[in-house]
């Protein structure tokens, strides 16, 4: 990981909260909340339009250019719950990345996330970006940066592109690093989508934390190459090479345990025995249960091998709020339009349990290959 303890120049930061005015009270609120003095909102100009975030997103970028005297820019979006002390948590973060691009929100079922909770469990307070998209719900880059984004969003966004994948081509044309914060200091609520994402479940933080996390650290994690993943739109799992991440590299995850000399009928046998009997099993149907067992399986001998001594340790931290927050997330994330996510939440306590064995038993029954990792 790299470290925190160099000197961190000030930042001074100015923010946007892009809007359709049929939100625009709502956005009215989120600039409230943020607690920083140079915030406006980002209307949609053609609001009557086909529904898009790219327009809006080109105000939001843009509206940098305002400020003389900042030195980042933050995008919000208008659907989201923002933690108290947001702005110290934000300008903490940008001064320790002063250069980069960075999201103070990932989803809970993307591959991000997956990093968010090895950097919850680890220590780390920032991941890289492995998503194929940058997460824009809360993005701030360094202010110059904003307003080349907006120019790049008017002249190149794509016709009903999304902009979180415009995002992507920017940030790798301009060699710019995409980092989230760990925990996320913003969630999102459960509006009605305005251009069409209803269909995604919910879409919640990976991590999010109410409160102003003491002693926050900004160091960034350095992930194994490895990455066990359950695709949330189609239930099905792959172990992803993240320095060769094309989708014909991607390998079964049932496949690659086989591999690491993982007993599957032993697998199988864990899960039934375990946390796989109680109100989970009800709520999540097979072949979802399977799948989602097998992922935290193997992010567990991931985790093992990489950081030894992790996995062992999380049982007793499970009433620290952020880890038991990323424990409570990778079932419903990974399975968010495949079952009833509300009713997975009122059984979180059996959820947590069933994560933890199977974070357990990977750990203790499926080396996964260190010249891998």
């Amino acid at each position: 990981m790299e470290g925190m303890r160099t000197p961190h120049p000030r930042v001074h930061v100015s923010a946007a909260v892009m809007t359709h005015p049929s939100r625009a009270e709502s956005a009215r609120g989120v600039a409230r909340r943020t607690g920083l003095p140079l915030t406006g909102l980002a209307p949609d100009p053609e609001p009557d339009g086909p529904p898009t975030a790219l327009r809006s997103a080109r105000v939001a970028f843009g509206a940098a250019a305002r400020h003389d005297d900042t030195t980042h820019h933050l995008v919000l979006q208008d659907d989201v719950r923002l933690a108290e002390g947001f702005a110290g948590t934000v300008e903490h973060t940008l001064a320790a990345h002063p250069e980069a691009a960075v999201s103070f929100f990932v989803e809970w079922g993307s591959r991000t996330a997956a990093l968010a909770r090895w950097a919850v469990f680890t220590g780390a307070g920032v991941v890289p970006v492995v998503n194929p998209y940058v997460p824009t719900v809360a993005l701030a880059l360094p202010s110059a940066l904003s307003v080349a984004l907006a120019r790049f969003l008017a002249d190149e966004g794509g016709d009903g592109e999304p902009d979180d994948r415009a995002v992507l081509r920017f940030v790798r044309r301009t060699g710019t690093r995409a980092l989230v914060a760990v925990p996320t200091p913003v969630e999102h609520e459960e509006l009605p989508s305005l251009v069409g994402n209803s269909e995604q479940g919910a879409r919640r933080s990976v991590c999010f934390a109410a409160e102003p996390v003491a002693d926050a650290v900004t160091s960034v994690l350095e992930p194994p190459c490895l990455l066990p993943h359950l695709n949330w739109t189609n239930g099905e799992t792959s172990l992803i090479d993240l320095q060769h991440d094309v989708p014909e590299s991607h390998v079964p995850l049932a496949r690659a345990l086989a591999a690491w000399g993982v007993d599957e009928e032993r697998t199988e046998a864990a899960l039934a025995a375990g946390a796989g009997r109680g109100p989970v099993r009800r709520l999540v149907p097979e072949p979802h249960l399977g799948a989602v067992w097998r992922t935290a399986v193997a992010n567990g001998a991931v985790l093992e091998g990489r950081w030894p001594g992790v996995v062992g340790g999380l049982r007793d931290r499970r009433t620290q709020a952020t880890v038991e927050g990323a424990l409570a997330t990778l079932v419903p994330g990974a399975l968010r339009a495949l079952v009833d996510v509300a009713a997975l939440e009122e059984h979180r306590s059996a959820v947590v349990d069933l994560t933890l064995d199977a974070l357990e038993f990977g750990a203790e029954h499926c080396p996964a290959p260190k010249e891998a990792l």
